[in-house]
C-alpha cells in the first residue's frame, strides 16, 4: 500500500475534527460519507445499516470523470487504511472490521493490507467496502465533544455547501485557486490533483465553460488585488509577492490592463 496526497489538504484538518468530535464510532463514519467530497472532490462514501451489520462503501463520484475511474488502486486502499486505522486508535473499544474488500486485483504480495486492514481483506470482489458489526460501531469516542462538533460541523457545512454551489469545474478551479494563492501561482497539477480529475480532464472542461486555467487564474489575481489593495497599509509590493508577481513591475503592467489606473492611482482613487 501507498501513502499519497489524495485528499484536500485545506478540507482535511476540518473533517478530521469532525470525526473526531463524534460521540460514537458510527457517527463518525456518518460523518465521512458526509463530508467526503471536502476530502477529494471525485471521491463518494456511502453507510448503509442491513441487520446487525454496517456497510462502508466508496469509490469514484457518479457525476464527475475523475481519475479514480481509470486509477482508483491507491486513493481506495488509502480510504480503506484510513478508516480502520482511524476509528481503531480513537475509539474506546476499536471496532474491528468483518471484512474489507476491494474491486481491483490483489498485488504480488499482500503482506502490508493484511498487517493494517487484518486477515478478513479481500481482492476481486464485487465493491471497495469495509464492513463492521453495528453493535461494535456503538463504542464512543476518546474525543467525544458535542460542543466541538457542533462549531467544527457548522464549518464543514459551510465549506459543502460552497463546494456544491460552485458546480462548474471552472468555478472549482477558481475557488482553489484563490485559496492557494498565497505567493505563487498553484500548477495546473496541483489543482487537478485537488479535484480529483487529471491534467487533460480539467484543461477539456475548461475548454467546454469558455474559458481556460490562464484566464481563471488572471480573474482571481485581479479580484484579490483591488481586494488587497482596499485594505490600509497594503502596498503594491506586497500585493505583488501575494499575488505570485516576479516583481512588482509586473504586478503593475497587469493592474493597469485589469482597471486601467495604477496601484498607486487606484489607492488614491
Amino acid at each position: 500500500m501507498h501513502s499519497a496526497e489524495v485528499y484536500n489538504p485545506g478540507a482535511l484538518s476540518i473533517v478530521g475534527y469532525v470525526i473526531l468530535s463524534c460521540r460514537t464510532a458510527g457517527e463518525a463514519l456518518e460523518r465521512l460519507a458526509r463530508y467526503a467530497p471536502l476530502l477529494n472532490e471525485g471521491l463518494q462514501v456511502k453507510v448503509e445499516h442491513k441487520q446487525d451489520t454496517t456497510i462502508c462503501r466508496f469509490g469514484a463520484a457518479d457525476d464527475l470523470g475523475s481519475y479514480l475511474r481509470r486509477s482508483p488502486r491507491q486513493v481506495i486502499e488509502t480510504v480503506a487504511a484510513g478508516i480502520v486505522l482511524t476509528l481503531g486508535r480513537v475509539a474506546t473499544r476499536p471496532p474491528v472490521p468483518i471484512a474489507v474488500t476491494f474491486q481491483h486485483a490483489a498485488p504480488a504480495s499482500i503482506a502490508e493490507h493484511a498487517r493494517l486492514l487484518g486477515p478478513v481483506v479481500r481482492f476481486d470482489q464485487l465493491e471497495n467496502a469495509v464492513v463492521y458489526s453495528t453493535s461494535a460501531l456503538a463504542a464512543g469516542m476518546l474525543s467525544a465533544d458535542p460542543a466541538l462538533l457542533e462549531v467544527f460541523e457548522g464549518d464543514a457545512r459551510r465549506r459543502l455547501e460552497q463546494l456544491k454551489s460552485h458546480g462548474t469545474v471552472s468555478g472549482r478551479v477558481q475557488s482553489i485557486v484563490g485559496a492557494r494563492l498565497k505567493g505563487e501561482v498553484p500548477s495546473l497539477a496541483v489543482i487537478a490533483s485537488e479535484l480529483a480529475m487529471s491534467e487533460r480532464s480539467v484543461q477539456r472542461s475548461l475548454t467546454e465553460e469558455s474559458t481556460s486555467y490562464r484566464e481563471i487564474v488572471d480573474e482571481v489575481r485581479k479580484d484579490l488585488a483591488l481586494s488587497h489593495l482596499s485594505r490600509p497599509g497594503a502596498t503594491a509590493a506586497d500585493v505583488a509577492f501575494l499575488l505570485g508577481f516576479s516583481e512588482p513591475s509586473a504586478f503593475t503592467r497587469a493592474f493597469r490592463r485589469w482597471t486601467g489606473s495604477s496601484p498607486s492611482q487606484f489607492r488614491c482613487a
